[in-house]
């Protein structure tokens, strides 16, 4: 193995190191909006995530040699296979949990640091090991809002040491939503051809999505993390969204949720109460393209939706950056799309 030893080189200098130099981190979580005056923005004091490091160990790698093969199998750091991060201060600076643990740059060449967190639990310690395809259940059960879905995190950081102290080799962690958020909202007709009002609206489902999504904790010989998978779900599974506490400006009510894999149809159930008697609706928008069917990683879709006497017309379909930016929500546009009752 290529390791460093306590008598090697400095990494810039050429003055003779005393030691294996620690490997420093900041955590940086993308749900906290930036500001002109911030280059970075950076997770909460006191979240916690798990982390790898990889690196080439072959006598005669280099930057383009695989990580691992066949005939050479995939090496960790050599002093610890995961650690447990915690974020310490305001500023991001992330402290081993683990007694006796560091991380140390074992060679010149390119570390990949791989983190692992869930956004929603990011005060309790993960239990992830390297290696696994890690399970992740968004199924509603007993929740009762998106907070209680599990939200994983993921970062991942390929550099090599350029400095000869560990401040100059600071490694960043930029964390990404791994699945997509989903959220609905709804209004009364415009056409006056149904009296609807925000108590009339019941629930809304997603028609499709997954039960069980996966993010792999392990890179891929080329360096590299496969992206987020999923468990097909029969085809009329259905998630119901969580009421959101409020709505924006021109909606009745607005819904939300953490879902993942294929949508294939959004079903809204409403009611009209006429003359002491009540008539239910329940319809389903199937009129989604490609781009809103396959949900994709850290991305927000919104769906602003007009309701009519026994059916459904989309006004507006958007696709965002899932962050804490704040959206303007519109309540015109052109009805474009035919819906299915």
């Amino acid at each position: 193995m290529a390791g460093c030893s306590a008598e090697q080189e400095a990494y810039d200098d050429g003055q003779q190191s005393k030691g294996l130099m620690p490997v420093l981190f900041s955590a940086g979580n993308v749900n906290r909006a930036l500001t002109r005056a911030a280059s970075a923005s950076y997770m909460p004091q006191n979240s916690q995530f798990a982390c790898a490091m990889f690196f080439h160990a072959g006598a005669s790698d280099n930057n383009d040699s695989k990580y691992y093969s066949d005939a050479n199998p995939l090496v960790r750091d050599v002093n610890m296979s995961s650690a447990l991060m915690k974020v310490d201060n305001d500023y991001g600076n992330a402290a081993y949990q683990q007694k006796d643990s560091t991380f140390y740059w074992q060679n010149r060449l390119n570390h990949v640091f791989l983190a692992l967190t869930d956004n929603n639990q990011l005060t309790s310690m993960p239990n992830f090991k390297v290696g696994e395809k890690v399970a992740f259940d968004l199924t509603r059960g007993s929740k009762n809002s998106m907070a209680e879905q599990p939200d994983p995190l993921l970062a991942v950081t390929t550099m090599s040491p350029v400095g000869a102290t560990s401040e100059a080799n600071r490694v960043s962690l930029f964390f990404h939503h791994q699945f997509s958020q989903i959220q609905v909202n709804l209004k009364g007709s415009q056409n006056e051809s149904a009296n609807i009002q925000k108590e009339h609206i019941e629930k809304v489902e997603l028609i499709g999505v997954t039960n069980r999504g996966y993010v792999t904790y392990d890179i891929t010989p080329d360096g590299t993390v496969p992206a987020a998978s999923f468990e097909p779900a029969p085809l009329n599974n259905a998630f119901e969204l969580f009421l959101r506490d409020t709505a924006p400006t021109g909606y009745l009510k607005s819904f939300e949720g953490i879902a993942f894999g294929r949508l294939l149809g959004i079903r809204i159930t409403w009611h009209e109460s006429e003359e002491g008697s009540s008539l239910q609706h329940v319809a389903t928008y199937q009129g989604l393209d490609d781009a809103h069917k396959n949900l994709q990683s850290g991305k927000k879709y919104i769906y602003n939706i007009e309701l009519r006497r026994s059916l459904i017309a989309q006004v507006k379909a958007e696709i965002t950056p899932w962050t804490e930016d704040k959206t303007e929500y519109k309540t015109d546009g052109t009805i474009d799309t035919t819906v299915n009752n």
